[in-house]
């Protein structure tokens, strides 16, 4: 169960992000890099996110070069967020980005329309 949260948490992040990675290879090369997130974003989360969390969003969000790249990545977090069946509170994920100092290209909403 430990396993499926964090998944769905750096897939939440990546949800929430909206980014492509094409620097690391896509979906499940990103999700592997918000893994250190994944801790914070289904704990308490408080404090600061670790510095594991920011590097791998950072190198995410760096990757998110282009619409189509973007979208593409959208949706396919999103259909794995929702396989895995568990939920994170998006002020949670707010929290990491603006702790990170990551600016993201999209409102903070699992709920994001990944076509536009």
């Amino acid at each position: 169960m430990e396993k499926k949260m964090m998944t769905f948490a750096g897939l939440v992040i990546m949800v929430v992000v909206l980014n492509a990675c094409p620097a690391i290879g896509g979906c499940d090369e990103a999700l592997v890099e918000l893994l250190p997130c994944a801790t914070f974003v289904l704990g308490p989360g408080v404090g600061e996110p670790p510095s594991l969390c920011c590097a791998g969003l950072k190198h995410v969000v760096a990757g998110a070069d282009t619409s189509e790249k973007r979208r593409s990545l959208c949706q396919c977090l999103k259909e794995k967020a929702v396989g895995a069946g568990v939920k994170v509170d998006p002020e949670k994920l707010k929290h990491v980005t603006d702790a990170c100092g990551v600016k993201i290209p999209i409102p903070i909403d699992p709920n994001v329309d990944c076509s536009t």
